[in-house]
């Protein structure tokens, strides 16, 4: 590989550390109650924000309360990153096209996987609730968006 190639290469495996600095998704809420919003973010490792308020706001149509626990992917993501971090570093560093090549693959698999983790989850969340909640709307679901609001 050219030089140019494995310093963008490994400038990419390295900026993948911000990751564990700042949350990589976000969802923000508004209501006449809350007009300030209600934001929840989500961290390679934790949840943050209004999750508490949210969950108690969720309870009235049946969805599941929100915790850490409930997502296995927060004990692996940080390994995951750090695993395709260093792919990345051992091409940028070898200059071989086939470790750039695995680099690439893994993390267009990794974030289809995540998409669709997240989105087969939020499925759930927002279709299998309680039905002895407070709220209900028969054949109404509450599924959080996966891009946009």
């Amino acid at each position: 590989m050219q030089n140019t190639s494995r310093i963008l290469i490994g400038l990419a495996a390295l900026i993948m550390a911000i990751i564990y600095f700042v949350p990589f998704w976000q969802i923000l809420m508004w209501a006449p109650q809350y007009p300030e919003g209600l934001t929840m973010k989500i961290w390679i490792n934790k949840l943050s924000g209004d999750v508490e308020i949210i969950n108690g706001l969720n309870h009235y149509i049946g969805m599941k309360h929100i915790k850490v626990e409930m997502f296995p992917e927060f004990k692996i993501m940080p390994w995951i990153v750090a695993g395709l971090m260093t792919i990345g570093l051992l091409a940028a560093v070898t200059g071989r096209k086939s470790i750039a090549w695995m680099f690439i693959l893994a993390i267009t698999a990794t974030g289809v996987v995540g998409l669709v983790d997240f989105y087969l989850w939020g499925y759930d969340y927002g279709h299998n609730l309680d039905p002895t909640a407070p709220i209900q709307i028969p054949g109404l679901s509450y599924q959080p968006p996966l891009i946009g609001s």
